[in-house]
């Protein structure tokens, strides 16, 4: 009997042991920190921290584990005052106005197969509230941070394009014109003439 209690203590500390080593495995993380310098208005570049976490992966893509958890963290200062953000999305659009700062990010964490995009604004306490993409300030979207850096397809932040409507289609900013004018669905009209009209009225008539 007492072998057996022995070899039964033996056995449950092994199984303690493995799963105190994947535990561990799986709360190590890995970051990528950056710097950004971004024009966040006419004549102001504000230079962002951005930290880059994630769960340690493991293995190959087809056999491997791990990995997860994303979090993407921007720091700033703005008149000698710290501001932070903490999401588990990707900044693609970054503005001050009104002093207060604009964020959109593109969220592909919270569902992979329903990708879209999410907006922010700074309060008075310094923190980032989320709000609808129809209270958005019109003339502010345009994307202006880029998250492929070496694109192989050659593409470009739609301000290097001229906002033109034939350069355009399928962009970034097209996308979040559609999401602030209330139109989900991004091909269920005439994207050009869409994109020509939003052009004029918002972003024409601010300039």
């Amino acid at each position: 009997m007492k072998v057996l209690k022995y070899i039964g203590y033996t056995i449950l500390g092994i199984v303690f042991l493995f799963l105190s080593l994947i535990y561990l495995l799986k709360i190590q993380r890995e970051a990528v920190k950056s710097r950004l310098d971004i024009q966040a208005a006419k004549n102001l570049v504000i230079p962002i921290k951005k930290t880059h976490s994630q769960r340690v992966y493991y293995g190959g893509h087809g056999l491997g584990w791990g990995g997860g958890d994303v979090k993407n963290l921007i720091e700033f200062n703005y008149l000698d005052k710290a501001y932070s953000h903490e999401t588990p999305f990707i900044l693609v659009l970054f503005r001050l106005y009104k002093e207060d700062f604009y964020v959109v990010y593109y969220d592909r964490e919270t569902d992979f197969n329903n990708i879209t995009y999410r907006f922010y604004k700074s309060n008075k306490k310094r923190e980032f509230e989320e709000i609808k993409a129809t209270t958005f300030p019109k003339h502010l979207a345009i994307q202006n941070r880029f998250w492929c850096i070496e694109c192989s397809d050659g593409s470009k932040p739609e301000e290097l394009i001229g906002l033109e409507p034939t350069n355009m289609l399928g962009t970034t900013t097209a996308k979040l014109w559609y999401l602030i004018e209330g139109k989900p669905e991004i091909y269920n009209e005439n994207l050009k003439q869409f994109l020509k009209e939003y052009k004029r009225k918002y972003i024409t008539s601010s300039e």
